[in-house]
């Protein structure tokens, strides 16, 4: 796929999405030790705030692509789906948790053995690895789930009835998070990582996908799509959901659902508007690359900025500037030449058009 074909302004919102997690956890890290003026608690909400923009990215660009092999070929190639994904993901996933095993084996960071195998089976988002540096795995953990059941969906059931079944999934996962807030209390911490608890999100960006493929249009989208529906979103993910993260059982209830359908908004309107001012930064050189690096600067950002301990105030934009050129590095050095064999192997479908299906890298913390 040439850049001209490529999805617009979906680059430079994973590029903001990625810095949310990064400024979020630089925000704790500065936190450790330190009384910081209120405000503060903004910008630490931002990491799982990002998480759920990729998880509706990530549902809207998987089942677009789904549903555009089935209207070319006539039919779903899961093997060459889960060939396509295997080298997407996985190439840049295990460098960094090598990396992380020989800093382990030398006493710089902690991570036990079951650790490790909690991250690399992916299910980190129902087991706790116990430590910080494997953690932010519980995201691609629930990316890698959801990528077990819902092509199959598709591809048995067929669009209409996955649409219902999206749809139920939306209404029955926040009826099962204020079952768990309100029945399994030690389970709350865990109400953010766990599939069935956050499918939601996945589920509104496969059907917004499945609303404007098969139908080719959508009034709820229409109207999320809106600038003033788009501004107050956007306002609502940077500022509102501070508050909301920390309401209990209301964000259970209604906080995440909300948070979707205003990542949506934003998302929907990025789509439509990539000619205006605020389209013309999403869609810049700088912008775009970050998005394209987002998914290993996801990946590193964990290694540099832990907030466990207190670090001096002068350190935390050098951790910063760390991993983003440890996130340049795993780019150009891993993820590219994948890609590039990737394509050589054809599993299906060019390695440039797999590029619009960076997966969830954000981690709640």
């Amino acid at each position: 796929m040439s850049d001209k074909k490529r999805l617009p302004s979906l680059d430079g919102l994973r590029a903001i999405s990625a810095a949310m997690v990064v400024l979020g956890h630089a925000g704790k890290a500065l936190h450790v030790g330190r009384n910081l003026p209120f405000g503060a608690g903004v910008i630490d909400v931002w990491g799982p705030v990002g998480v759920t923009v990729f998880f509706v990215i990530s549902g809207y660009l998987i089942t677009r692509l789904l549903l555009h092999e089935r209207r070319d070929t006539g039919g779903i190639n899961l093997r060459a789906f889960y060939l396509r994904r295997t080298f997407r993901i996985l190439p840049a996933y295990w460098a960094y948790l090598a990396v992380v095993a020989l800093l382990a084996a030398g006493g710089f960071v902690i991570a036990s053995t079951g650790a490790f195998a909690r991250a690399i089976f992916f299910t980190t988002n129902y087991l706790n690895p116990g430590s910080w540096v494997v953690n932010h795995s519980w995201s691609l953990s629930v990316e890698e789930q959801f990528y077990l059941f819902w092509p199959f969906m598709l591809l048995m059931l067929g669009a209409t009835t996955a649409r219902k079944a999206a749809l139920f999934l939306m209404v029955a996962t926040p009826l099962m998070r204020v079952l768990t807030f309100l029945f399994i209390p030690d389970m709350r911490p865990n109400i953010t990582s766990m599939l069935h608890l956050r499918v939601d999100a996945l589920m509104l960006g496969c059907l917004a996908a499945l609303e404007l493929e098969e139908k080719g249009s959508s009034r709820v989208l229409d109207l999320l799509a809106k600038p003033a529906i788009a501004a107050g979103s956007a306002f609502y993910l940077l500022v509102i959901s501070c508050v909301m993260r920390r309401a209990g059982v209301i964000n259970a209830g209604f906080g995440y659902s909300l948070e979707a359908f205003c990542a949506l908004s934003v998302i929907t309107w990025g789509l439509r508007n990539p000619e205006g001012a605020v389209g013309r930064v999403l869609n810049s050189a700088p912008f775009v690359h970050v998005g394209l690096i987002s998914y290993s600067l996801y990946l590193w950002q964990q290694l540099w900025l832990s907030h466990e301990t207190a670090v001096p105030v002068w350190s935390i934009p050098l951790q910063v500037a760390g991993a983003v050129l440890c996130a340049e590095a795993s780019y150009r050095w891993v993820e590219v030449p994948m890609l590039k064999l990737r394509s050589v192997l054809k599993p299906g479908r060019p390695a440039r058009q797999e590029q619009q299906l960076i997966p969830v890298r954000v981690q709640a913390t």
